[in-house]
């Protein structure tokens, strides 16, 4: 994620520099979500590392978890591949493509986001069927 945050922060700088057609604010609330997203991966050491003896994961509900693991990866995966067509709308100083990538990027992170904040219901137990 570090890696990520980056890229896209390295495209903020350029579009600062030199493309004046573009709002950097909306990049700039990705980077700030992106951060939340970081800070709470980070902080979710309980039940992750299996030492946790009140959060318990059965074998059925496993299967359930590597499913919200795949969406997560998917998710930064995608998020990570967008990089490259904003650095592009940076360059060409073209807002409609730029924003239309943030538009992707913000998608990609809510997905990944959204399978995070699953798996976790899940392990603790507050998912609802």
């Amino acid at each position: 994620m570090k890696l990520f945050r980056d890229g896209l922060e390295t495209a903020r700088e350029a579009a600062a520099q030199s493309s004046p057609k573009i709002s950097l604010s909306n990049l700039g609330n990705v980077i700030f979500e992106l951060e939340g997203i970081e800070a709470r991966v980070r902080h979710a050491e309980q039940g992750y590392s299996g030492f946790s003896s009140a959060i318990r994961v059965e074998e059925d509900e496993l299967d359930r978890l590597y499913e919200y693991d795949y969406a997560m990866i998917e998710g930064l995966d995608s998020a990570g591949k967008d990089v490259p067509a904003l650095q592009a709308a940076v360059d060409a100083n073209d807002r409609g493509a730029f924003d239309n990538a943030v538009r992707k990027l913000r998608a990609d992170l809510k997905a990944f986001d959204d399978a995070f904040k699953q798996r976790i219901a899940v392990i603790s137990g507050t998912a609802v069927s």
